[in-house]
C-alpha cells in the first residue's frame, strides 16, 4: 500500500476535493433540519392553524410520520433515476423537487402535511444518492475521512433546526411569521446545491460517463481532481468500475441477496437498524414534550434546553474526525452503543423515580446521549454502509434505514404511553448493548486497508471463496463499453 504521503501526491488540490465532496453532502443538511425544526414550531404551527389541544397529538402525529414514509419513496425513486441518470443528474432532480418546500409557507395544514411528505422524498433521493457520489469521486485514499459527510451534514441540520427556534422567544404565538422563516431553509440549501453543482464543481461520475461513451469528460474530471501522470492510471481505474458496474446491470437486481453480498449487507442494515433504534431518534422527536414537562412550557428555558442539545450534538461530531484513521469504524461504533446503552439505561433508572430535583440530571444524561450519538453512531453508520457495499446494497440499507425510522416515530408514542419512559429507554439500552456485542465479534477492524480489502477481509473471516471474475465474463461488459465509446465518437463528429 502507497504510503500517506505518496498518495497525496496523486491529487492536485486536497482543499478541492474538499470542497467538491462537502458540496454533494450539502442535501444531508436537510436532512436532519426537517427532523427537528418542529420541535420549537409546533406551537406556533399549530396556534396559526388554529388546531384545537385534544387534536394536538393526532396531527403532530402525522407532521412527524410523514417525512420517513416519504424517504421511503425518495429512496426507491432514487433507485430508478439513478438506472438513466447520472449521480449529478439524480442529485439536481432531488434539489428541484426539493424547491417544492416553499409551498409549506402556506397556511394550510394539509398542504404543510403534502409537502413535508414531498421534502421526505427529496431527502429520500439525496440520502442513496449522495454517499454513492462521494465513493464514487473522492480518491479512494480519502474516502474513510470524507464518508462522515453525510452524517456530519445530518448532525448540523438536527442543531439548526434547534437553533432556529430561538426566534421563537421573541415571534411566537398566531400572529407569528417566523415560522415561514423556518420552513424556508430547505429551500434554500436546495437551490445553493444545485448552483454549485452546475456553475462550480460541474463533475459527473466518471465511471459513468465512460458507460454513456462520454470518455473526454471523463477524462477532463479526472484531470480536475489527479495530476497529469496518474490520470492514465486512474482513467484504467474508472474504466474497470464502470464494467463491473455493467456487468452488475445486466444482473436480476436478486444477487444483492446472494451469500457473497449478504456478508456485508447485514452490517449495512444492522448499523442503520441501531442508529434509529439507539434512543436518539426518540429524544429528537419529542424533546418538546420532555422539555415542556421540565420547564413547565416556560418558552425561553425550552428553548434554551432545546438549542443546547442541538449544540452539543454539533460540536461533538468534530472529535470523529480526529478518531477515524486512529480508532477506525468498529471502534467507533464499539464505543458509540456502549456509551448510549449506558446513558439509556441511567434516563430509564431515573425516570423511575421521578422528582423536581431529577429534571437537570435528566437533562444531563440526554445531552450526554446526544454528543455520543453526533460523534459515533450518527456519522459512522452513514460511513460503513457505502464502504461495505455496491450501489445496489447501499440502496437497499438505506431503504431500511428510512422504514425503520418511519416505524420509532410511530410507535415511540405508544411505547411512552404503555411502557413509560421506563420501558421505552431500557428497550433501547438493550438494543445498544446487543449491538455492541454484535460489533466485537462480527465487524472487522478497517484501519489502514482500501474498501476492496476490507471487503475480501470480511469474505475470508466467513469462508467465502473469492474467486475472479472469469475472462469471458469481464470481456462482455467491456466490449459493450467500446461499442458506447465508438457510438459516442461517431456521435461527437457527426455533431462537428
Amino acid at each position: 500500500m502507497m504510503s500517506t504521503q505518496s498518495q497525496e501526491q496523486l491529487v492536485r488540490s486536497r482543499v478541492q476535493i474538499l470542497l467538491v465532496n462537502l458540496n454533494i453532502a450539502l442535501g444531508s443538511l436537510n436532512i436532519g433540519y426537517v427532523v427537528t425544526y418542529l420541535t420549537l414550531s409546533i406551537d406556533t404551527l399549530f396556534a396559526v392553524l388554529d388546531i384545537k389541544d385534544e387534536e394536538k397529538t393526532e396531527k403532530l402525529s402525522l407532521l412527524a410520520g410523514i417525512l420517513p414514509l416519504g424517504n421511503v419513496v425518495g429512496v426507491f425513486v432514487g433507485y430508478l433515476l439513478k438506472q438513466k441518470f447520472t449521480n449529478k443528474q439524480c442529485l439536481h432532480i432531488a434539489d428541484l423537487i426539493g424547491i417544492t418546500s416553499l409551498l409549506a409557507v402556506i397556511s394550510n395544514y394539509y398542504l404543510i402535511v403534502i409537502i413535508r411528505f414531498v421534502l421526505g422524498v427529496s431527502n429520500g433521493i439525496s440520502s442513496y444518492l449522495m454517499p454513492v457520489y462521494i465513493k464514487s469521486i473522492c480518491p479512494q485514499q480519502y474516502f474513510g475521512q470524507f464518508s462522515m459527510f453525510v452524517g456530519y451534514g445530518i448532525n448540523t441540520g438536527y442543531a439548526i433546526g434547534q437553533l432556529m427556534g430561538i426566534g421563537y422567544i421573541d415571534y411566537s404565538g398566531p400572529s407569528s411569521n417566523w415560522w415561514r422563516v423556518v420552513f424556508l431553509f430547505p429551500t434554500v440549501i436546495c437551490v445553493i446545491r444545485s448552483c454549485i453543482m452546475h456553475f462550480v464543481y460541474n463533475y459527473d461520475s466518471p465511471e459513468q460517463l465512460i458507460k454513456r461513451g462520454n470518455i473526454e469528460q471523463a477524462k477532463y474530471v479526472i484531470c480536475q481532481i489527479y495530476k497529469d501522470q496518474y490520470v492514465d492510471e486512474q482513467f484504467e481505474r474508472y474504466k474497470t468500475l464502470a464494467a463491473q458496474q455493467q456487468l452488475q446491470n445486466n444482473q436480476s437486481f436478486c444477487h444483492i441477496f446472494q451469500r457473497k453480498k449478504l456478508i456485508t449487507l447485514q452490517t449495512g442494515i444492522i448499523s442503520m437498524l441501531v442508529q434509529i433504534w439507539c434512543g436518539v431518534f426518540a429524544v429528537f422527536y419529542y424533546s418538546a414534550q420532555i422539555f415542556s414537562d421540565m420547564t413547565n412550557d416556560d418558552i425561553v428555558q425550552k428553548t434554551i434546553y432545546t438549542c443546547g442539545l442541538g449544540l452539543s450534538g454539533f460540536v461533538s461530531q468534530f472529535f470523529t474526525i480526529c478518531m477515524v484513521n486512529k480508532l477506525g469504524n468498529k471502534y467507533i461504533l464499539m464505543i458509540g452503543s456502549f456509551v448510549i446503552g449506558s446513558l439509556n439505561l441511567a434516563v430509564s433508572i431515573i425516570s423511575k423515580h421521578a422528582s423536581e430535583g431529577n429534571d437537570i440530571t435528566l437533562f444531563v444524561l440526554l445531552l450526554l446521549l446526544i454528543m455520543t450519538f453526533g460523534s459515533t453512531l450518527g456519522p459512522a453508520a452513514w460511513s460503513i454502509v457505502p464502504q461495505l457495499n455496491d450501489c445496489d446494497g447501499t440502496f437497499v440499507a438505506t431503504e431500511f434505514r428510512w422504514a425503520f425510522q418511519a416505524i420509532v416515530v410511530f410507535c415511540y408514542p405508544f411505547m411512552e404511553k404503555n411502557l413509560q419512559v421506563f420501558g421505552a429507554f431500557l428497550l433501547f439500552a438493550i438494543i445498544d448493548y446487543l449491538y455492541f456485542i454484535y460489533c466485537h465479534f462480527f465487524l472487522i477492524d478497517g484501519r489502514g486497508k482500501t474498501n476492496n480489502e476490507i471487503i475480501a477481509a470480511y469474505h475470508n473471516k466467513f469462508s467465502y471463496a473469492i474467486v475472479p471474475i472469469p475472462n469471458e465474463q469481464a470481456e462482455n461488459p467491456q466490449s459493450d463499453l467500446s461499442q458506447r465509446q465508438q457510438q459516442g465518437n461517431f456521435t461527437n463528429q457527426r455533431e462537428q
